[in-house]
């Protein structure tokens, strides 16, 4: 076949997968030139971002054979040849998984990969390499102690966010279509916000963590990224094939009629303000178009943070308390010490926690009992320059981790799902995120809700500068 010569990584990235699959199915591209216009993207701008730890070696060849299927007229699969890549923390067949670390793997007996890759390839999909993350995901900024910190596709000089920060700038960067993230206290948002992306934290236990490093077993949840929600939907589909997202009842035809959007002063206090007035102009807009606003109260969000780190921190140093003892120099030293701080949490604590956790997700059911979602910040800032430790706003200060976990560890405790989608830039360029809440199992109001505000706005289309931009 004639390559098509008026394509290039970057905007074959930005057609999303419904496009590249209708390119494929006309034969005006093939799978294996998207993939070497994509590793060759990613040979050209990742030295610079570091999104990536590892790089498929077989891609090429997967390429090829995935070619010769639609040569022989096979029919397409719902991912076919679309390109995507992997949190180092989810276990790959043909290749290395190091969690971002150098420590071994807290798993004993792993299976040879996870099961969500497992599925992505069986759809099809051709998978590009692994990304970088914070050391075992305990960390918000993926800042990496042993390969690096990722950097910002929109600046270089700012953060991801993470733990999937590797993920989120990959896609923002047009080096894969989409990617899997893990999020246990905000790990896929945080970076998809702050990287002007889409992400979902679905239901939790609807997509499997089986095959994947855990951090927290009862608040960790596994997810996709991508430019628009409706590449999400497609991830979703082939990762979750025994959860469709069809619509309830209470969504499907009425779903633009008779919407009550929940609105809580929580997740308004002590953000930046142009955070602030980026997320109100697009309450304004869903209730201009489709919803009616409530204010709701959920006083019983900061016990869910509190309860969230305890639980967190005990969960992740049972995890890794083999490793601690036996291998500690192997650990970075930060990621190390916070894993220690779990050694400091009293059984008592722990359970009172997970009580709280009972109240927390008692407290939400009560709300959606009024409303149909909320809509909330990501994150109370833009992306804050690499090494920052503290967040200062106005006259309130804050360390980075709680800065960054606050607006959404309350919903891994609750296991409801979550999903960001960019609204906005700050004053200086960067994304802000938005943050559209449900209640359990009612992911795919989430996946429309969001796939209408894309089709009113085009923020989702932008696109950051070069890798080689300046600071």
């Amino acid at each position: 076949m004639e390559q098509n010569c008026t394509m290039s990584a970057d905007n074959i990235t930005r057609i999303g997968i419904k496009q590249l699959l209708r390119e494929y199915e006309s034969r005006n591209l093939t799978v294996r030139e998207v993939v070497e216009l994509e590793l060759g993207l990613i040979e050209a701008e990742d030295p610079l971002l570091n999104t990536f730890l590892c790089i498929n070696e077989l891609a090429i060849e997967e390429s090829i054979e995935t070619d010769n299927e639609l040569g022989a007229d096979t029919k397409l699969r719902p991912l076919n040849g679309i390109p995507v890549s992997v949190k180092d923390l989810l276990l790959t067949r043909n290749m290395p998984t190091t969690g971002g670390s150098r420590a071994p793997l807290p798993i004993s007996d792993p299976p040879r990969e996870a099961r969500a890759v497992t599925l992505l390839r069986q759809a099809g999909a051709v998978l590009l390499g692994k990304n970088n993350l914070h050391e075992f995901a305990f960390g918000i900024t993926n800042e990496n102690e042993h390969f690096g910190a990722c950097r910002n596709p929109w600046r270089i000089d700012r953060m991801t966010g993470g733990s999937s920060g590797g993920s989120a700038a990959a896609v923002a960067a047009g080096m894969c279509v989409g990617s899997l993230g893990t999020d246990t206290r905000g790990s896929i948002r945080i970076p998809a916000a702050l990287c002007g992306v889409s992400g979902l934290k679905p239901t939790l236990g609807y997509v499997s963590t089986h095959g994947v490093i855990p951090l927290s077993s009862t608040l960790d949840h596994v997810g996709p990224i991508a430019r628009t929600v409706g590449d999400l939907e497609a991830i979703m589909a082939a990762i979750a094939p025994s959860r469709r997202l069809k619509h309830s009842p209470q969504t499907g035809e009425s779903l633009t009629k008779n919407l009550r959007i929940g609105v809580c002063d929580y997740y308004f206090e002590n953000i930046q303000r142009d955070v602030e007035e980026a997320v109100s102009a697009a309450i304004r807009l869903f209730e201009e178009v489709v919803a009616e606003v409530v204010e709701v109260d959920l006083s019983i969000l900061p016990e869910a943070l509190h309860a969230s780190d305890i639980i967190s921190r005990a969960e992740a140093v049972t995890v890794h308390d083999i490793g601690l003892s036996n291998s500690p120099e192997a650990y970075g030293p930060l990621v190390r010490g916070r894993l220690a701080t779990g050694y400091e949490v009293s059984g008592i604590e722990l359970v009172k926690a997970y009580r709280t956790r009972d109240r927390v997700i008692e407290a939400f059911q009560r709300v959606f009992d009024r409303v149909d979602c909320l809509v909330a910040p990501v994150v109370p800032v833009t992306a804050p320059p690499l090494g920052t430790q503290e967040i200062i706003i106005g006259n309130h200060k804050e360390t980075i981790v709680n800065s960054f976990v606050r607006l959404n560890a309350p919903q891994n405790v609750a296991g409801i799902p979550a999903l960001v989608i960019p609204c906005g830039f700050d004053a200086d360029g960067l994304p802000i995120g938005l943050q559209l809440i449900a209640w359990r199992n009612r992911d795919s109001l989430l996946i429309e809700l969001g796939k209408q505000f894309q089709s009113w706005t085009t923020w989702h289309r932008s696109q950051p500068r070069s890798a080689d931009a300046g600071s």
